[in-house]
């Protein structure tokens, strides 16, 4: 059986406002876990420069309202060293974030990686094996992923998800599209193993 802090473990995501990229992580994954055995898994979002509160960018919002997730009570929130340090998994947009993360807590580096980074180190586990860790589905997850990282393929450059605030219309679908998979992934992998520990305690 896990730990009480264990179960206390958030999953972190991370963009610079907190408007688009990490709420639509945070709403649509707690959205995904919500029938599920993970469905009390802490789930957070923030921004290394967000302005305190704001809502859902509307585009964003129109666009979750469309998949049945209601954003009004969003609350955008500034990325802090005690929420990395309460976080099992960090998971941020861009490479930039990661670095800001890792400075903010360095201590935390090992659980910290952009989300499209976690999904590609995650699939290339030799043996297809995640390991439950003791004290929780993220640190296993966290864990892969960090163990997988000398052993990255591909550019990096794809490791980024564009920020489409500020820009073009047309950019908030592409930026829904890459984040969507990462999404499912992570849903499948954390209900997966959330009930692999359950059978095991």
């Amino acid at each position: 059986m896990t730990s009480s802090r264990s179960e206390s473990r958030s999953i972190l995501f991370v963009c610079t406002g907190n408007i688009a990229r990490s709420p639509f992580m945070e709403l649509t994954l707690a959205q995904r876990l919500a029938d599920t055995s993970a469905a009390a898994l802490p789930v957070h979002s923030a921004g290394t420069y967000a302005l305190a509160h704001s809502g859902v960018h509307p585009v964003v919002a129109e666009e979750l309202d469309n998949r049945g997730i209601d954003a009004s009570g969003f609350t955008t929130t500034q990325l802090s060293s005690q929420l990395v340090q309460q976080a099992g998994l960090v998971l941020t947009a861009t490479r930039d974030h990661r670095r800001l993360v890792a400075r903010l807590a360095p201590e935390r580096r090992n659980v910290t990686f952009t989300l499209r980074q976690f999904v590609r180190l995650i699939q290339l586990d030799p043996v297809g094996e995640i390991r439950v860790a003791t004290n929780g589905p993220l640190e296993a997850l966290a864990q892969l992923a960090n163990r997988n990282r000398g052993l990255s393929a591909g550019s990096q450059d794809d490791d980024d998800i564009v920020d489409p605030v500020n820009s073009h219309r047309r950019l908030f679908p592409a930026t829904f599209a890459a984040i969507d998979p990462a999404i499912s992934l992570l849903a499948e992998l954390i209900t997966g193993l959330k009930d692999l520990s359950r059978n095991r305690s």
